[in-house]
């Protein structure tokens, strides 16, 4: 699932609309997923260097930030894959491995 949202995402060939219309399901599913990963995530930090987990009040601004950011990156990420397709003249081989090498290298690892 989160794969086939992966290449729908970094298609150059779609509208900013086509891509919330047809993608929308699953991209809420990712930012949910993502967002309570996340957020155990710190939790379990906070815990292992800490002793003790994150306030519910910080839990609270974690959650919020996380899906801004995440609904936000759906967007700047369609218009960043349409500017790598410009950049290679169009070019979807030239684009597409460029696109894979950017966000499955860096971003997914970060």
């Amino acid at each position: 699932m989160l794969t086939e949202l992966y290449l729908n995402t970094t298609d150059p060939n779609i509208t900013l609309t086509q891509l919330l219309r047809e993608n929308i399901g699953m991209m809420i599913v990712s930012i949910l997923y993502h967002t309570i990963i996340y957020t155990v995530t710190f939790n379990l930090a906070s815990f292992i260097f800490f002793g003790k987990f994150l306030s519910q009040k910080i839990n609270v601004r974690l959650i919020s930030s996380f899906l801004v950011i995440m609904i936000f990156g759906y967007v700047g990420r369609h218009y960043q894959v349409k500017d790598i397709y410009n950049a290679y003249n169009k070019n979807m081989e030239k684009a597409r491995a460029h696109i894979d090498k950017f966000f499955i290298t860096w971003i997914f690892i970060g």
